[in-house]
């Protein structure tokens, strides 16, 4: 007889596109088990219940949008314990029904949470509804100043990336036997590419004697990205531009108009499953300073250009590059972009330097090693 597969619970929110792509990767990793199976189910939870949560997506956006200096300062002022507990009291109850409901209908064997504001919340609820022994799993995705929301002490596993958060981890009082230093979770088919970079780039059909850059500014392809990218065609490097716009049609039409003008040749792509493979056929990657962009391209061994970060919530991730030196930061403007693109590329022994750091710094095959992870502590209890 076959036996049951084991269900996995994602908690996530979709205030930015990070947290759903790192639940994407660790089921990803999930569905290449056999021993023992697993099915899961990924879902935006505040959308399902009612408002304001419902609209918890929207106020991200909007706010990173018109406000980000706001959101910056929200961030901030619940970064605490004594700010977070108030915070808990009074999202709880926003919560709990909702979340209970959740539990019973799924009933799952593994809860996952890679959103912050889910954790506390998500455990309460499970207690409530008594399903004590469904394992809680929180994986932290920022990958250095991480908000005090994602270090739940009831939590039965944290999964952290990075030593840095590992040691903060500690010192918000996270018993070190339920303490997991395993890497970001970027999706098996980053490390799955194969090829030489030429023949990556003739499937891809870029030239293949370019020095490339790749600037990306996530999935919704907004913020400081077309203006970069201006700039850096019209600078004098000696470069192919590929721009991933990602949902913003609008831009990627402007960029395809402007391209035969400018000095150096631009490829605008939209939204593209290709990004694996970009990462391995191309020099640089210009990106604003996501964790999931980071983790992929130091297992890519990409140096980076950091041009943009989300106030608060990115800026430790901003501190990584610095601090382990896989990079640029360039937050002044394009122009200071250019500058440090034009630094790097005229530096052949510190991008090689880079790429050593990379090497040692990104744990190969997170997500596999979480999924694994996460079926012993099915196995566990």
């Amino acid at each position: 007889m076959t036996a049951l597969a084991k269900r996995a619970l994602f908690l996530i929110s979709d205030t930015g596109g990070g947290h759903r792509a790192a639940a994407n990767a660790i089921a990803a990793a999930l569905d290449e088990r056999t021993d023992p199976r697993f099915e899961h189910r990924i879902d935006d939870v505040a959308a399902q219940f009612k408002y304001p949560l419902t609209q918890l997506g929207n106020a991200y956006s909007t706010a990173l949008k018109y406000a980000p200096a706001v959101y910056g300062a929200l961030f901030h002022a619940t970064n605490g314990r004594r700010r977070y507990r108030l915070l808990v009291r009074l999202t709880t109850p926003l919560y709990r029904n909702g979340l209970m409901e959740l539990y019973a209908s799924y009933k799952p064997d593994v809860l996952i949470s890679v959103h912050p504001l889910l954790n506390e919340p998500a455990i309460r609820a499970r207690d409530d509804a008594g399903m004590q022994a469904v394992p809680f799993v929180t994986v932290v995705t920022d990958l250095g100043d991480a908000h005090e929301s994602w270090f739940s002490p009831l939590a039965d596993a944290v999964v952290v990336p990075a030593r840095e958060v590992y040691d903060r981890a500690l010192s918000r009082g996270i018993a070190p036997e339920r303490l997991h230093l395993i890497g970001h979770p970027i999706h098996p088919r980053f490390e799955d590419v194969r090829g030489t970079q030429a023949e990556i780039r003739a499937r891809l059909g870029l030239p293949a004697a370019a020095t490339i850059v790749l600037l990306m500014a996530g999935g919704e392809g907004g913020g400081k990205l077309y203006d970069t990218s201006i700039a850096l065609a019209k600078a004098d490097l000696g470069i192919h531009l590929v721009v991933v716009c990602g949902r913003n049609d609008a831009m990627r039409a402007r960029l395809v108009e402007a391209a035969p003008s400018l000095p150096s040749p631009l490829t605008a792509l939209g939204f593209t499953d290709a990004i694996p493979e970009l990462y391995r056929a191309v020099d640089l990657l210009v990106t604003k300073a996501g964790p999931g962009a980071i983790a992929e391209a130091d297992a890519a061994r990409l140096p980076i250009v950091v041009y943009d970060y989300v106030p608060g919530q990115e800026l430790g991730n901003v501190r990584f590059v610095r601090d382990h030196d896989i990079g640029a930061v360039a937050l002044r403007g394009p122009s200071s972009v250019v500058d440090a693109v034009r630094d790097l590329l005229a530096d052949p022994p510190r991008l090689s330097a880079i790429r050593e750091r990379q090497a040692a710094l990104a744990p190969r095959d997170a997500a596999r090693r979480i999924a694994a992870f996460v079926a012993g502590i099915c196995a566990r209890g």
